[in-house]
Protein backbone atom coordinates (compact mmCIF):
# COMPACT_ATOMS: atom_id res chain seq x y z
CA UNK A 1 0.00 0.00 0.00
CA UNK A 2 1.33 3.18 -0.92
CA UNK A 3 1.37 6.32 0.73
CA UNK A 4 -1.06 7.99 -1.74
CA UNK A 5 -3.44 5.30 -1.04
CA UNK A 6 -3.21 5.31 2.57
CA UNK A 7 -4.08 9.09 2.56
CA UNK A 8 -7.19 8.25 0.28
CA UNK A 9 -8.12 5.57 2.49
CA UNK A 10 -7.85 7.40 5.40
CA UNK A 11 -9.56 10.31 4.04
CA UNK A 12 -12.48 7.94 3.41
CA UNK A 13 -12.21 6.39 6.79
CA UNK A 14 -13.18 9.61 8.09
CA UNK A 15 -15.96 10.82 5.89
CA UNK A 16 -17.45 7.41 6.98
CA UNK A 17 -17.37 7.58 10.62
CA UNK A 18 -18.38 11.43 10.30
CA UNK A 19 -21.47 10.48 8.46
CA UNK A 20 -22.25 7.53 10.72
CA UNK A 21 -22.14 10.16 13.72
CA UNK A 22 -24.45 12.71 11.81
CA UNK A 23 -26.57 10.55 11.23
CA UNK A 24 -26.73 8.59 14.65
CA UNK A 25 -27.35 12.34 16.12
CA UNK A 26 -29.85 13.55 14.16
CA UNK A 27 -31.59 10.01 14.70
CA UNK A 28 -31.60 10.55 18.80
CA UNK A 29 -32.39 14.37 18.67
CA UNK A 30 -35.72 13.11 16.54
CA UNK A 31 -36.35 10.25 18.80
CA UNK A 32 -36.23 12.91 21.93
CA UNK A 33 -38.64 15.39 20.03
CA UNK A 34 -41.28 12.78 19.03
CA UNK A 35 -41.17 12.05 22.97
CA UNK A 36 -41.88 15.79 24.60
CA UNK A 37 -45.61 15.66 21.95
CA UNK A 38 -44.51 16.64 18.58
CA UNK A 39 -46.64 15.42 15.87
CA UNK A 40 -44.66 13.47 13.08
CA UNK A 41 -45.52 13.89 9.53
CA UNK A 42 -47.77 10.75 9.59
CA UNK A 43 -50.23 12.12 12.04
CA UNK A 44 -49.89 15.90 10.07
CA UNK A 45 -51.28 13.92 6.50
CA UNK A 46 -53.78 11.90 8.57
CA UNK A 47 -55.16 14.97 9.68
CA UNK A 48 -55.27 17.04 7.13
CA UNK A 49 -57.59 13.93 4.89
CA UNK A 50 -59.45 14.17 7.90
CA UNK A 51 -60.56 17.60 7.97
CA UNK A 52 -63.22 17.63 4.40
CA UNK A 53 -65.06 14.75 6.30
CA UNK A 54 -65.55 16.55 9.35
CA UNK A 55 -66.51 19.95 7.36
CA UNK A 56 -68.82 17.52 5.84
CA UNK A 57 -70.97 16.22 8.79
CA UNK A 58 -70.51 19.10 10.88
CA UNK A 59 -74.55 20.22 10.73
CA UNK A 60 -75.45 16.92 11.34
CA UNK A 61 -73.47 16.33 14.46
CA UNK A 62 -74.26 19.67 15.87
CA UNK A 63 -77.22 18.54 17.96
CA UNK A 64 -75.47 15.76 19.43
CA UNK A 65 -72.93 18.36 20.50
CA UNK A 66 -75.52 20.38 22.01
CA UNK A 67 -76.85 17.66 23.73
CA UNK A 68 -72.88 16.78 25.08
CA UNK A 69 -72.55 20.32 25.88
CA UNK A 70 -75.72 20.08 27.87
CA UNK A 71 -74.23 16.93 30.17
CA UNK A 72 -71.16 17.38 30.43
CA UNK A 73 -70.31 20.97 31.92
CA UNK A 74 -66.36 19.82 32.95
CA UNK A 75 -63.56 21.71 31.42
CA UNK A 76 -61.26 19.69 29.10
CA UNK A 77 -58.23 18.63 30.63
CA UNK A 78 -55.61 21.28 30.42
CA UNK A 79 -52.40 19.60 28.28
CA UNK A 80 -49.29 20.63 29.99
CA UNK A 81 -46.46 20.94 27.76
CA UNK A 82 -43.35 19.09 28.55
CA UNK A 83 -40.13 20.84 29.16
CA UNK A 84 -36.64 20.08 30.02
CA UNK A 85 -35.15 21.85 32.89
CA UNK A 86 -31.90 23.63 32.30
CA UNK A 87 -30.15 20.88 34.04
CA UNK A 88 -31.67 18.25 31.41
CA UNK A 89 -30.74 20.50 28.65
CA UNK A 90 -27.09 20.65 29.48
CA UNK A 91 -26.50 17.14 30.25
CA UNK A 92 -28.30 16.71 26.29
CA UNK A 93 -25.70 19.05 24.98
CA UNK A 94 -22.42 17.35 26.71
CA UNK A 95 -23.67 13.90 25.73
CA UNK A 96 -23.63 15.62 22.10
CA UNK A 97 -20.22 17.60 22.76
CA UNK A 98 -18.90 13.99 24.02
CA UNK A 99 -19.98 11.72 21.58
CA UNK A 100 -18.85 14.47 18.93
CA UNK A 101 -15.40 14.46 20.57
CA UNK A 102 -15.19 11.16 20.85
CA UNK A 103 -15.80 10.25 16.95
CA UNK A 104 -13.44 12.82 15.72
CA UNK A 105 -10.86 11.25 18.26
CA UNK A 106 -11.26 7.69 16.91
CA UNK A 107 -11.39 9.28 13.69
CA UNK A 108 -7.70 10.47 13.95
CA UNK A 109 -6.69 7.60 15.82
CA UNK A 110 -7.74 5.21 12.64
CA UNK A 111 -6.01 7.81 10.10
CA UNK A 112 -2.69 8.00 12.32
CA UNK A 113 -2.59 4.38 12.50
CA UNK A 114 -3.50 3.19 8.53
CA UNK A 115 -0.66 5.95 7.63
CA UNK A 116 1.65 4.87 10.23
CA UNK A 117 1.33 0.97 8.79
CA UNK A 118 1.91 2.39 5.22
CA UNK A 119 4.95 3.44 6.33
CA UNK A 120 6.06 0.56 7.83
CA UNK A 121 4.56 -1.85 5.53
CA UNK A 122 7.41 -3.25 3.07
CA UNK A 123 6.76 -3.10 -0.31
CA UNK A 124 7.35 -6.75 -1.92
CA UNK A 125 6.75 -6.07 -5.55
CA UNK A 126 6.71 -2.80 -7.72
CA UNK A 127 8.30 0.84 -6.44
CA UNK A 128 11.12 2.10 -4.73
CA UNK A 129 11.68 -0.66 -1.56
CA UNK A 130 10.74 -3.40 -3.34
CA UNK A 131 11.69 -5.16 -6.95
CA UNK A 132 11.64 -2.77 -9.93
CA UNK A 133 11.62 -4.01 -13.17
CA UNK A 134 14.03 -1.56 -15.09
CA UNK A 135 13.57 -2.59 -18.70
CA UNK A 136 15.13 -5.12 -21.31
CA UNK A 137 18.87 -6.06 -20.91
CA UNK A 138 19.68 -5.57 -24.11
CA UNK A 139 17.52 -2.20 -24.88
CA UNK A 140 19.25 -0.85 -21.54
CA UNK A 141 22.81 -1.95 -22.97
CA UNK A 142 22.13 0.51 -26.36
CA UNK A 143 21.01 3.07 -24.62
CA UNK A 144 23.90 3.03 -22.21
CA UNK A 145 26.93 2.73 -24.91
CA UNK A 146 27.05 6.11 -27.33
CA UNK A 147 28.58 5.82 -30.84
CA UNK A 148 31.56 8.63 -29.87
CA UNK A 149 32.44 5.42 -27.11
CA UNK A 150 31.50 7.15 -23.87
CA UNK A 151 28.84 6.43 -21.97
CA UNK A 152 25.45 7.24 -20.47
CA UNK A 153 23.81 6.05 -17.57
CA UNK A 154 20.19 4.07 -17.38
CA UNK A 155 18.21 6.46 -15.11
CA UNK A 156 15.72 3.99 -13.51
CA UNK A 157 13.45 6.86 -11.64
CA UNK A 158 11.45 4.16 -10.09
CA UNK A 159 14.33 2.45 -8.53
CA UNK A 160 16.41 5.90 -7.84
CA UNK A 161 19.11 3.98 -9.71
CA UNK A 162 21.85 4.64 -12.04
CA UNK A 163 22.46 1.49 -14.45
CA UNK A 164 26.13 1.45 -16.11
CA UNK A 165 28.37 -1.03 -17.70
CA UNK A 166 30.58 -3.29 -15.35
CA UNK A 167 33.56 -5.07 -16.62
CA UNK A 168 33.11 -8.65 -15.55
CA UNK A 169 36.18 -10.09 -16.14
CA UNK A 170 37.75 -7.93 -13.06
CA UNK A 171 34.92 -8.58 -10.69
CA UNK A 172 36.92 -11.29 -9.05
CA UNK A 173 39.94 -8.83 -7.93
CA UNK A 174 36.69 -6.10 -6.31
CA UNK A 175 34.88 -6.16 -3.26
CA UNK A 176 31.45 -6.81 -5.65
CA UNK A 177 32.25 -10.29 -6.22
CA UNK A 178 29.80 -12.46 -4.42
CA UNK A 179 27.34 -10.20 -3.35
CA UNK A 180 24.73 -10.48 -6.16
CA UNK A 181 25.44 -6.72 -7.66
CA UNK A 182 26.74 -7.23 -11.13
CA UNK A 183 24.48 -9.35 -13.72
CA UNK A 184 25.13 -9.22 -17.20
CA UNK A 185 27.54 -6.59 -17.16
CA UNK A 186 25.88 -4.43 -15.51
CA UNK A 187 25.74 -2.66 -12.17
CA UNK A 188 23.33 -0.48 -10.17
CA UNK A 189 24.20 2.57 -8.44
CA UNK A 190 21.61 4.15 -5.78
CA UNK A 191 21.42 7.87 -6.82
CA UNK A 192 22.31 9.02 -2.93
CA UNK A 193 25.81 10.43 -2.44
CA UNK A 194 27.42 8.25 0.69
CA UNK A 195 28.72 11.79 2.42
CA UNK A 196 25.56 12.96 3.27
CA UNK A 197 22.89 11.80 1.24
CA UNK A 198 22.42 14.00 -1.54
CA UNK A 199 21.70 13.37 -5.08
CA UNK A 200 25.13 12.47 -7.33
CA UNK A 201 24.37 13.71 -11.05
CA UNK A 202 26.14 12.12 -13.71
CA UNK A 203 28.97 14.61 -15.57
CA UNK A 204 29.67 13.36 -19.23
CA UNK A 205 32.48 15.38 -20.09
CA UNK A 206 34.56 13.42 -16.67
CA UNK A 207 32.28 10.47 -17.43
CA UNK A 208 31.84 10.35 -13.46
CA UNK A 209 29.85 11.01 -10.83
CA UNK A 210 30.60 14.57 -9.37
CA UNK A 211 28.53 15.18 -5.92
CA UNK A 212 27.33 19.55 -5.93
CA UNK A 213 26.82 19.40 -2.32
CA UNK A 214 30.59 18.87 -0.96
CA UNK A 215 32.91 17.40 -4.01
CA UNK A 216 32.54 14.09 -3.52
CA UNK A 217 33.95 12.44 -6.53
CA UNK A 218 32.84 8.59 -8.24
CA UNK A 219 34.02 7.08 -11.23
CA UNK A 220 31.75 5.23 -13.86
CA UNK A 221 31.42 2.65 -11.78
CA UNK A 222 30.43 3.99 -9.00
CA UNK A 223 34.21 3.43 -7.07
CA UNK A 224 35.36 6.63 -5.17
CA UNK A 225 38.12 8.72 -6.48
CA UNK A 226 37.80 12.09 -3.91
CA UNK A 227 35.87 14.63 -1.37
CA UNK A 228 34.77 13.48 1.75
CA UNK A 229 32.92 10.55 1.26
CA UNK A 230 33.81 7.15 3.14
CA UNK A 231 33.04 4.66 0.47
CA UNK A 232 31.88 3.59 -2.96
CA UNK A 233 28.71 4.45 -4.15
CA UNK A 234 25.63 1.97 -3.03
CA UNK A 235 24.53 -0.26 -5.36
CA UNK A 236 21.31 -2.67 -5.31
CA UNK A 237 21.08 -6.54 -6.30
CA UNK A 238 19.83 -7.03 -9.52
CA UNK A 239 18.38 -10.12 -11.13
CA UNK A 240 18.28 -11.25 -14.80
CA UNK A 241 14.46 -12.64 -15.35
CA UNK A 242 13.49 -13.33 -18.86
CA UNK A 243 15.97 -10.86 -20.44
CA UNK A 244 15.07 -8.16 -18.48
CA UNK A 245 16.67 -6.30 -15.42
CA UNK A 246 15.20 -6.61 -11.97
CA UNK A 247 16.51 -4.24 -9.55
CA UNK A 248 15.63 -5.00 -5.62
CA UNK A 249 15.87 -2.03 -4.34
CA UNK A 250 15.10 -3.58 -0.78
CA UNK A 251 18.53 -5.01 -1.35
CA UNK A 252 21.13 -2.33 -1.02
CA UNK A 253 25.14 -3.18 -0.98
CA UNK A 254 27.72 -1.21 0.20
CA UNK A 255 31.55 -1.50 -0.43
CA UNK A 256 34.66 0.17 0.66
CA UNK A 257 36.97 2.18 -1.12
CA UNK A 258 38.17 0.96 -4.18
CA UNK A 259 41.87 -0.11 -3.83
CA UNK A 260 41.55 -1.10 -7.18
CA UNK A 261 40.36 1.14 -9.55
CA UNK A 262 38.03 -0.67 -12.74
CA UNK A 263 37.75 2.54 -14.80
CA UNK A 264 39.97 5.39 -15.27
CA UNK A 265 38.58 8.93 -14.41
CA UNK A 266 38.50 11.52 -15.14
CA UNK A 267 38.12 11.22 -18.80
CA UNK A 268 37.71 14.92 -19.65
CA UNK A 269 36.81 18.26 -17.86
CA UNK A 270 34.90 18.02 -14.50
CA UNK A 271 32.38 19.40 -13.75
CA UNK A 272 32.65 20.70 -10.29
Amino acid sequence: MSIGQAVALGIALVVVLSAAAIFTLAYRREAETKQVGTLDKAARRRSRRAAPVVAATAPALEEEVDQVEETDTSPPAKQEPIELSPAEFGEARRQFLNRATGASFGAFLAFFGITSLAFLWPRLKGGFGGKVDAGDIAEIKAAIFQPDGSIEPFYVAEAKTFVVPFDESVISETDFDGIGVVVEGLTGLFQKCVHLGCRVPWCASSQGFECPCHGSKYNAAGEYEAGPAPRNLDRFALEAVDGRLVINTGSARDTPRAKRKTVQYPQGVNCL
